[in-house]
């Protein structure tokens, strides 16, 4: 499966099939504030506010199939159609790797599968066959069936490419991307 995001803002984008440019998926996130529970509301200062922010998934009918919510920067709790899912469950059960300038994060859907994350880009791993079964494409411009990376950033698109799972819904795969990439960010570029 192939979707191109229409703006490099991916938390706030359209996915569309770049074949026919048909609608996939939106995506859209917000933010707002919520004070302390314990704080008196008068003499709190914005400061301690917590940052909260949540990202919807929406088919091509407008129905909400997956939502990221976020504290800060970070994935807290993930809901893929009705199941719920704490951002630590999202992402299997076994220990990240990582290995040089690459982290490893496991899937819950399979075992073998590791989102493979580096400063330059962002995959989806089948540890067995050691194979690529879905890929981000930062920038990039698309030629045939292949994708190299624009000469000027903001000259390319940002595609998301991925082989269907049986234990895996797309929308699943979407949420699973958008985490992890907020992640990377977080790791290789130190952003909070």
């Amino acid at each position: 499966m192939l979707f191109k995001f229409s703006k490099s803002d991916i938390l706030n984008s359209t996915l569309v099939y770049p074949e026919s440019g048909a609608l996939g998926y939106t995506i859209l996130t917000r933010s707002h504030f919520i004070r302390a529970s314990d704080k008196d509301s008068d003499t709190e200062s914005e400061d301690e506010s917590v940052d909260m922010r949540r990202t919807v998934v929406c088919n091509k009918e407008g129905v909400t199939v997956a939502e990221i919510r976020w504290k800060g920067r970070q994935p807290v709790e993930i809901i893929i159609g009705k199941e719920r899912i704490t951002a630590k469950g999202m992402f299997g059960c076994q220990s990240a790797i990582l290995s040089g300038n690459v982290l490893g994060i496991p899937t819950r859907f399979d075992t073998e599968f590791f989102w493979m994350a580096a400063p330059d880009g962002l995959s989806l791993l089948d540890y067995d066959s050691n194979q690529i079964k879905g890929q981000f494409h930062t920038n990039s411009m698309r030629v045939g069936d292949r994708f190299i990376a624009a000469p000027i950033s903001g000259l390319g698109h940002d595609y998301l490419e991925f082989e269907d799972h049986p234990q895996a819904l797309t929308e699943e795969l979407i949420g699973g991307y958008i985490c992890v990439f907020r992640i990377v960010l977080i790791v290789f570029t130190h952003e909070i």
